[in-house]
């Protein structure tokens, strides 16, 4: 299976992981500034543990990605990226034009998903890694899946027993 013989194909630098890095990345320079001005103080999210877990991870994925190349498998999984990535953007641009009002991240619904911008943010990383064949991206994909869900999923519950209005 290409995606286990990772270390004999390897290469120092990847172009696609590079630029499915940034491309993850615009929606949050974008718009997370302004989102963050009601974001509530209070927010309950996973434990330290689980949120220094999910930071850790991302920072280190933001890195495999494009500093470890390896031949990509059947663009299949290139064109199941781009999908999850539309779908994310989509998202992005509903939070925008409700205003950018922070909850609205975790409470608004996209085809019946919840926290649909973590769902398809984690979901991206983990198809990305498996096209450029990239074992260890995907093993820290799962980790910050594991952890970014758990932390949205306790958001959610939070800002979902309080009142807006």
């Amino acid at each position: 299976m290409a995606l286990f013989n990772e270390f004999t194909n390897m290469h120092f630098f990847s172009l696609p992981g590079l630029i499915a890095v940034i491309l993850i990345i615009i929606p949050n320079l974008l718009f997370m500034r302004k989102a963050q001005e009601t974001k509530p103080d209070d927010l309950e999210t996973a434990s330290l543990k689980v949120s220094r877990m999910e930071f850790w991870s991302r920072f280190m994925l933001n890195f495999v990605l494009p500093l470890m190349g390896y031949k990509t498998l059947d663009n299949y999984w290139m064109y199941a990226a781009i999908v999850i990535l539309i779908i994310y953007f989509i998202c992005w641009i509903r939070f925008a034009m409700g205003g950018c009002f922070y909850p609205d991240i975790y409470l608004n619904t996209f085809l019946g998903i919840p926290i649909p911008i973590d769902i398809f943010n984690v979901l991206y990383f983990t198809v990305v890694s498996i096209w450029l064949c990239n074992f260890l991206g995907l093993v820290l994909s799962i980790d910050y899946a594991i952890c970014r869900l758990i932390s949205a999923t306790k958001a959610y519950q939070d800002l979902k027993t309080r009142v807006y209005y």
